[in-house]
């Protein structure tokens, strides 16, 4: 090794999964598989974007909702055209495939062995046996370094030990215990499109028209549930557009994302029924992914809101994501994400459950007055036994500002630490038409 390479030798934190101090190694990761990695620019202008976010949401500022354009906010804050020609020349000439490129310039998408891997990130990939699923897991042994000068800010899918998780709990809709008072209008008294809106939105006649919703997926749904959905609920039939990511078919997988997928579409559709579209992002299960999707949702700048109920167990603050979720910020999308459904945390909140940068959504448990009826009434959604609104005190982010200033004596949150969810609305009872699992019921 020269001086020269020794001199601009960087050494990257947090790639090397915690858990695998604690276990024994069954092997390397064989020389010729192929990964797909994201490498992660640092966004340039940081003070400057932090007062124009600030400045953005002020009434009283003259840049009051001036929202940017995705190229506005590359040629602003993204990393510059000459850094990211230095990342896709480094990668190339260490043996990596470029898949795929960002117009903000932040992700760089690549494709290589397992050799070149190890080689350019300068460690050894290795085998783990997953300790609570039945499977198996790679991970780096050490920390990756670059022998490269241009700052690089994280580097995702060099390890697949934590999967990405929906947080729905589902019910067969005969199953469910007793839906009252909650009597929705839908099969079991499970709540159903309008009863939603006869809620939350009572009189309100703006419905979501000349507007898109994306939601962020790690499965596939079958356009035939929601169309069922649509008629049982007496819905119009909204057009849906799927984007697909990283070479996922769209074909849905598993049980559970497949009910998670379904719900988040119905449930966008019964609060506004006049939308234009609903774009599903999808991926696959993997969470070197998270990365790609939201980037892809942020620079296609398509839809103004932006949803998601899955969670990445045991990972936590994410800078990639965090600057993701501020050009969307500046681009005047609002990024919504389930708080969890295991009740309150009493450690680490998963991401993204945490980020200040997006609003945490929590649960409740609703009564109406009736099938289709008026609100009446609700508490926090809490079933026991692990089941209920995700919540409490961040260990990772200080308090945001709208926050601060608050008396936190009542709920018992902190006047120092990010305090979440942000809102709440019912997560109970809610019924789901999803193939994979029958009629279903949260």
């Amino acid at each position: 090794m020269t001086d020269a390479i020794a001199a601009t030798r960087q050494t990257l934190r947090g790639h090397v999964p915690a858990i695998t101090s604690k276990l024994q190694s069954i092997g390397r990761l064989t020389n010729s598989t192929r990964l797909r990695l994201s490498i992660a620019l640092p966004l340039r202008n940081r003070e400057a974007l932090t007062n124009l976010l600030n400045q953005l949401y002020v009434p009283a500022s003259p840049d009051f909702h001036r929202y940017l354009t995705p190229e506005q906010f590359a040629e602003r804050f993204g990393p510059t055209a000459k850094d990211y020609q230095t990342l896709i020349r480094f990668a190339e000439s260490n043996g990596l495939k470029v898949t795929d490129t960002h117009l903000n310039r932040s992700l760089l998408d690549v494709k290589g062995t397992v050799a070149d891997i190890e080689k350019v990130f300068h460690v050894t990939m290795r085998v783990y046996k997953h300790p609570s699923e039945t499977r198996t897991f790679h991970a780096p042994d050490a920390e990756p370094s670059l022998d490269l000068e241009l700052p690089i800010l994280g580097i995702s899918g060099l390890d697949n030990y934590s999967l990405p998780r929906p947080l729905l709990k589902a019910t067969p809709a005969g199953n469910v215990d007793d839906p009252a008072p909650n009597g929705g209008s839908g099969p079991n008294g499970g709540y159903i499109g309008n009863d939603f809106r006869a809620a939350y939105a009572p009189g309100v006649t703006l419905n979501g028209t000349g507007q898109s919703v994306g939601l962020l997926q790690f499965d596939g749904f079958y356009a035939s549930d929601i169309a069922d959905y649509e008629s049982l609920a007496g819905l119009p039939n909204v057009p849906l557009q799927t984007v697909l990511l990283d070479g996922f078919d769209g074909v849905p997988v598993t049980s559970s994302g497949n009910s998670e997928v379904s719900m988040d579409i119905e449930l966008a559709i019964s609060m506004a029924p006049g939308l234009s579209k609903v774009i599903v992002y999808e991926a696959p299960n993997n969470s070197s992914y998270w990365h790609d999707i939201l980037n892809r949702m942020a620079n296609d700048n398509l839809a103004k809101q932006l949803s998601c109920s899955w969670y990445q167990p045991g990972a936590g603050a994410d800078m990639v994501a965090d600057q993701i979720f501020q050009q969307m910020a500046a681009q005047g999308q609002s990024f919504f994400a389930a708080s969890g459904d295991a009740d309150a945390y009493t450690g680490l909140i998963p991401f993204p459950s945490d980020s200040p940068w997006i609003t945490q959504v929590g649960g409740t448990t609703l009564t109406t007055s009736g099938a289709g009826g008026s609100w009446i009434s609700e508490t926090v959604w809490n079933k026991g036994n692990g089941t209920g609104s995700g919540g409490g005190i961040s260990t990772q982010y200080s308090i945001p500002s709208w926050q601060q200033g608050i008396n936190m004596s009542t709920s018992l949150g902190s006047s120092t630490m990010h305090n979440i969810p942000d809102i709440a609305m019912v997560g109970d009872n809610i019924y789901v038409k999803s193939q994979l699992s029958g009629l279903e019921a949260k």
